[in-house]
């Protein structure tokens, strides 16, 4: 997960953004031969005769409405047979908390229960880490299921791990068993934006979304005050967000608020679907503990007012938060109610199943 406290100092530098430059161009050349043939959609054609066209509607529609059944519509989508009522899940993401979200990245196929899920309606599981039969049944239960992917850093506990070591940007605080990788590396990217992508498909052809960490990632590269490598960055972080789009996977980030700030301003953020930011109310005090606390006024409001700017931006919007404080709970409850924000709680920082 991408770790609230990691990076928080860049927040209160003026980004360097410069002139656009065609780096985005570059990405999206490099990778355009190589990406894997999806499905035609088919052609739409203009009516040529419009009234008989419309006649021709109205009697099918008067015939199915006095035989008391409706005909089944099928979509194309990801070659997977979809039908038009599973697809509607994926059609907007809810605005009020009355679909109760979580977030359960902790769990792996050993751990999974799925009578854990049934207070749920949209859920964040790692596929990677489940099999393709508990999937099915939490499909079958009727959850929305976002797959997590960490797009700005990899875990030792991946099989690609040592694949693409060459890229590694250093350790990850308070992780010590996962580092930052440089994103502006075409191999990467594709790797992320196709051969990942495609793992994640063939295990759950019917996941309903995405789930993407450590975007921060951008902000460790502005870090370093190099216009041309911040560039690059973003470009390559937009490209692999348009190569999701194409595949019409409704996209969640998870912090990353410079980099969601410059989609806003770029016009871009038609590339996502919501945010979700950690630790707004709450704090991790100690990682290997499960220690909490509140969240300090300054860092909160700073929060606050970059999920203001989300929300005015038309994006869905996320809480997750850790505390095992019941006041705490009640007050952020309240508040996500208020404003039409969706929240998690979790009394654990792994983000496993709560003891309750």
């Amino acid at each position: 997960m991408n770790r609230a406290e990691e990076g928080r100092a860049q927040r209160d530098r003026k980004e360097k953004s410069g002139t656009q430059r065609s780096g985005k161009e570059k990405v999206r050349n490099k990778r355009q031969g190589s990406r894997r043939p999806r499905k035609s959609r088919g052609t739409r054609h203009k009516p040529v005769f419009l009234p008989v066209l419309i006649g021709v509607l109205l009697v099918a529609v008067l015939f199915f409405l006095l035989r008391g059944c409706s005909p089944d519509i099928e979509r194309d989508k990801r070659e997977t047979g979809k039908t038009a009522e599973n697809d509607e899940k994926t059609e907007e993401i809810p605005d009020t908390p009355v679909d109760k979200y979580g977030v359960f990245l902790g769990i792996d196929s050993n751990s999974f229960s799925i009578t854990k899920f049934e207070d749920y309606d949209i859920i964040v599981v790692d596929v990677q880490e489940l099999s393709a039969q508990q999937l099915a049944q939490l499909h079958l239960a009727g959850h929305i299921v976002y797959s997590y992917l960490n797009i700005g850093s990899v875990e030792k506990s991946r099989d690609y791990f040592e694949r693409f070591q060459e890229y590694f940007m250093g350790s990850y605080d308070n992780w010590p068993d996962e580092v930052w990788v440089d994103v502006t590396q075409e191999e990467w990217q594709k790797f992320v934006s196709e051969e990942l992508l495609d793992r994640i498909l063939d295990k759950d052809p019917e996941i309903d979304g995405l789930f993407l960490d450590n975007f921060d990632v951008y902000s460790r590269i502005s870090d370093m005050e190099n216009e041309d490598m911040t560039q690059d960055a973003y470009d390559a972080l937009t490209a692999i967000l348009e190569t999701y789009q194409e595949e019409e996977l409704p996209v969640l980030i998870n912090g990353a608020d410079l980099f969601v700030d410059r989609l806003i301003r770029e016009g871009e953020i038609g590339l996502i679907r919501g945010v979700n930011q950690e630790t707004v109310f709450s704090r991790i005090m100690n990682y290997d503990l499960d220690s909490f606390g509140r969240q300090n006024d300054k860092e909160k409001e700073t929060y606050l007012s970059y999920l203001k700017r989300c929300r005015e931006a038309g994006l869905a919007v996320f809480l997750l938060e850790y505390t095992t404080d019941e006041s705490l709970k009640k007050e952020i409850e309240q508040f996500c109610m208020k404003n039409s924000y969706q929240f998690y709680i979790s009394e654990h920082v792994d983000l496993g199943f709560s003891d309750k």
